[in-house]
Order: structure tokens, then sequence, then C-alpha cells
């Protein structure tokens, strides 16, 4: 292992570490089982250290996939690469075409949901169902949380300061929980470990900045998703996030208007950390009663 992944938690990532050249530089990500795939796409300031409990469950009947967009997680964090949203979702196109998969469930969080469906609008017969946690699909101009934050983290004054202490995204990240001390201390670092100095935080702000910048790109992508109208989805919603809502939940099922919803009146926005066992509960219910089961289920059950 790289000395600079010196601070992994294997136990808890135990995952092999794979690497995809994308061109600005490589991204990681895993890839875990066999079967039908399931594709997990992280949003900002977080990286697929949040879906770890549901690969390890699925990984037993379906193929795993999640990757660190780059400036993430454990790809690499080039200082002048193009941290667009649409540079991301271009990223994530060629890392598809790359992998040619089809039959995929396709597990969005946050940005990572305008980020894989500018793809999955595009190919929607290589799509057989998607899982939406607390994302957006639309301008988030209107959104005052979301601005409050944008224009704290683009304050000039402010980047000066967030770049002489690793406070950024260190103090946010725990206010987007109901409950921020239901994250253990070892977990936390685990997840702001790649975002340890200034220079390896320019995606998040970057992203942020996105808010501000980019409302016409997330919109073209939200009116885009029509062509995935038909697909069976399930909203997963933690109802005390504080970005996004009832409001937010109730403008992405009418996007999604055959949609299932499950809220979670307790959480925030990151319920797959904060929710795992309820959370993979809810997914293996729905990817194992998909219309295409798996390979691996198939060979279970003597097929």
């Amino acid at each position: 292992m790289d000395d600079h992944r010196f601070w992994l938690n294997r136990t808890e990532y135990p995952f092999a570490l794979r690497e995809f050249d994308a061109g600005e530089g490589w991204l990681n990500y895993i890839d875990e089982g066999l079967g039908r795939p399931v594709v997990f796409v992280h949003g900002n300031m977080t990286w697929s250290f949040l879906f770890r409990r549901m690969v390890e469950d699925l990984s037993s009947s379906h193929r795993c996939i999640a990757l660190d967009h780059l400036g993430y997680g454990l790809s690499e964090k080039p200082a002048h690469a193009d941290y667009s949203p649409s540079g991301h979702a271009r990223r994530f196109a060629a890392f598809m075409e790359h992998l040619n998969l089809r039959d995929i469930t396709l597990v969005v969080h946050d940005v990572g949901a305008p980020i894989a469906l500018d793809w999955a609008k595009d190919h929607p017969d290589a799509i057989q169902d998607i899982v939406v946690f607390n994302s957006y699909l639309w301008s988030l101009k209107q959104n005052e949380y979301a601005m409050k934050l944008a224009k704290m983290l683009t304050n000039p004054i402010n980047r000066l300061y967030y770049r002489m202490i690793a406070s950024a995204p260190g103090f946010v990240l725990p206010a987007v929980f109901a409950d921020r001390y239901r994250m253990p201390r070892a977990i936390e670092r685990q997840y702001l470990k790649p975002f340890g100095s200034n220079d390896e935080r320019v995606g998040v702000y970057k992203l942020v900045e996105s808010w501000l910048k980019d409302g016409d790109w997330f919109d073209q992508v939200g009116r885009g998703v029509d062509r995935l109208a038909s697909k069976r989805t399930m909203l997963l919603w933690g109802m005390k996030d504080p970005m996004l809502g009832r409001s937010d939940l109730q403008r992405m099922s009418n996007l999604f208007p055959s949609a299932s919803v499950v809220e979670f009146d307790d959480s925030g926005k990151f319920l797959p950390e904060e929710q795992s066992e309820k959370v993979i509960g809810e997914l293996r219910w729905f990817v194992m009663n998909s219309g295409t089961p798996s390979l691996t289920l198939i060979e279970q059950l003597g097929g």
C-alpha cells in the first residue's frame, strides 16, 4: 500500500484498491463480488467509504462498484483539474464506458445524483433501477442553507483561514448529521483524512462553488431524467438534512413519480452512515426484488 494511505482503516474498508486513468488523474475504485452490478456514486465532502457497509453486504450476491471522484477519497487530487460538476460527470461517463455494464442498479448520493444521472439519462437501456439518497437535480440558488455555506466557503478571508487549519470540511460534516455525536471520532477521521490539507480540499471547494455558478447545468440534468422516469426507483431520505429537506424530497418525487419513498425522521444527510443497518435492509430488499436477479442468485437457486 502506498505510504500516503497509511491512515486507511483496512478493517472498516477491507476492499482491493483499483485505479482508472481518467486522463486528468487516477480514480480509485472498488469492485467487489459477482452478479448484477450495483454502482455507488458519492457526493460532496465524502467518498466511497460512505458505502462500505452496503458493499460488504451486497457483494455476496451482486457486483458492487464504488469510485472516488477526482479530488476525493483515495483518488488523485491534481491542483488544476476540472472539478466542476460537468467535469466529474465527464469522467464518470468515461469510467462507465470502460466498465461496459448492463442491468445496473445505480445508487447515488448528494451531487453524485447529477454526476451519475447525466450519464444515465443518455444510457437508459443500461439502467435496471435507481436508488437516490438525499440529492438534488436542480439549481440550489434558491436554497438558503446551500447559499449560506457556499458564500462562507468561497469568501477570500475564510479561505485564508481554511488554508491555515484543517477546518473544512471538518466542521461541516458533523453538522449535517441529525446527531453530530452519532459518528465515532475514529470513523469521522476516515472521512476527513483525505481532505487534511488545503490542497487536498480543492475539489470540495469547487463543488461548493458550483452551487453559485452551475445552476443551469444542474437544471439541464434534471430536465433530462424524464428518460429514466419509468425505471424502478427508491428514494431514501434523511428528514433532518439541513440543506435538502422535505420540499426537496417532494421535488425529487416529482421527477420520479412512481418511486417508493422511505423517510428517516431522525437522520440527516448521510443516511448510509447514520442508519447503516436499516439502509442495508431497504437496499437488499430493493435489489433482490428487481426484475432481473443476479447471476450469483441464479446459481444459488440451482439455475
